[in-house]
């Protein structure tokens, strides 16, 4: 079934069959994310999100998001509440996961109006909700289920590194494939063998936060959400926050080491993970998005630059 052909009808019967007794009103289609189709759903429990994927389809993926947010949440992170799961709906022919909705303003939607005092503010505040999220600490390197788990933080990366360079092309940069690999593999060897496994996001952007009342409600979408070496999520957030708000990156940092301080290495840990950022999100738009691939590929080779 493709997006078009879905109606309100077929997301209506697909809730139903999903919670039992619930009443359902109006139904709306969310323009929102491009990994899933969304409604709200006016319901006598409250709004509920309606969310099946387009990409992504193994009741598995939405299984660890189910799992890594319900740990978030353990460490004090707001997050959503889940109120079903099925792993295959056959009105929508897919996985279908119903949830509570989050009212309020997406960050980067309110970033525009935002005055510099207010941006700073934000940044404290995200840095202290991130440093909550690595703070909770996991029992392997790996996904939250436990279905893949690695006994070190270099396993890890390795197997990370390998599993995206199987899909690049050979000629991914000037290096080439191989030459990528060696570099990363090399950098992953000096990482702290020590280093232990935090709870990860995976996608730290604007577009993840809710604010209600000019702060942070809600954190949304873990759905890449890993035990894995906490500087990882630094990609994301140099990328989509602070690049174009570099002074935030200090309050940021301020208020993160509040909840969770930086270690003697974290630069370099920082480096290799906008480098592993750059590898996956090069793989990922060659295969989705190729116009948004070569800006990562330049990336990548200013990084093996200066490896």
């Amino acid at each position: 079934m493709t997006e078009e052909t879905i109606g309100i009808d077929v997301v209506r019967g697909a809730l139903v069959e999903a919670c039992p007794g619930v009443r359902v009103g109006g139904i709306r289609r969310l323009e929102a994310g491009y990994t899933s189709r969304q409604w709200v759903a006016d319901t006598d429990e409250g709004p509920l999100l309606v969310k099946t994927p387009v990409r992504e389809k193994d009741p598995e993926h939405l299984r660890r998001l189910i799992a890594t947010t319900r740990r978030a949440s353990e460490g004090g992170v707001p997050v959503v509440r889940f109120r079903a799961f099925v792993p295959w709906s056959a009105p929508l022919g897919a996985p279908l996961l119903v949830q509570e909705y989050q009212d309020g303003t997406p960050a980067n939607d309110a970033w525009e109006s935002m005055d510099p005092a207010r941006r700073l503010a934000f940044a404290g505040d995200f840095g202290r909700l991130v440093g909550r999220i690595h703070a909770c600490r996991g029992p392997w390197f790996g996904d939250v289920l436990g279905t893949e788990t690695y006994p070190d933080v270099r396993a890890y990366l390795h197997a990370l590194v390998d599993a995206r360079l199987a899909e690049a092309p050979e000629d991914l940069t000037s290096a080439g494939r191989g030459g990528v690999a060696a570099a990363l593999h090399r950098a992953i060897d000096g990482v702290d063998p020590d280093c232990v496994p935090s709870l990860t996001h995976g996608d730290l952007w604007r577009q993840n936060l809710v604010l209600r009342d000019g702060r942070i409600a809600c954190v949304l979408d873990f759905e890449h959400g890993r035990y894995a070496d906490r500087f990882l999520d630094f990609g994301k957030l140099d990328e989509h926050v602070f690049a174009g708000f570099p002074e935030g990156r200090e309050a940021f940092l301020e208020a993160y080491d509040e909840v969770c301080a930086r270690p003697e290495d974290w630069q370099s840990r920082v480096r290799l993970g906008n480098a592993v950022h750059a590898l996956s999100m090069s793989v990922y738009f060659l295969r989705w998005t190729p116009r948004f691939a070569p800006q990562y590929v330049r990336e990548l080779d200013e990084w093996l630059a200066g490896a």
